[in-house]
């Protein structure tokens, strides 16, 4: 699964053709999480690994926060423009999915 984070590769064919929906191709980096959450072996889930999941869950959350501002920001720094949201947008996806996921992998591997 975490190779079809090789379809973010397809986000660069906006610098091409022009289409803005073609940056929504970045969200796709989003995959390489499973290369991280395949690493751990959880047969059955105990405290500290709820514990964690915890933990990594609020470190995303807090990136959530920080991306949410940012956007905003950009929101009202520059209305009019639709094509850097979009790419916003599908990075910030990535990044909080790929932040929990090394999070996690941090946190299960002391």
């Amino acid at each position: 699964m975490g190779f079809l984070g090789l379809f973010g590769l397809q986000g660069f064919s906006y610098f091409w053709t022009g289409e803005a929906t073609d940056l929504c191709a970045f969200a796709w980096f989003a995959y390489f999480s499973y290369f991280w959450l395949a690493r751990l072996h959880v047969e059955l889930p105990d405290e500290r690994y709820r514990e964690d999941v915890k933990t990594a869950k609020a470190f995303a959350f807090q990136i959530a926060s920080f991306e949410l501002f940012v956007l905003f920001l950009l929101v009202l720094i520059l209305p009019e423009s639709s094509t850097l949201l979009t790419l916003a947008v599908s990075i910030c996806v990535a990044v909080l999915i790929l932040s929990y996921a090394a999070k996690l992998y941090q946190l299960e591997e002391k």
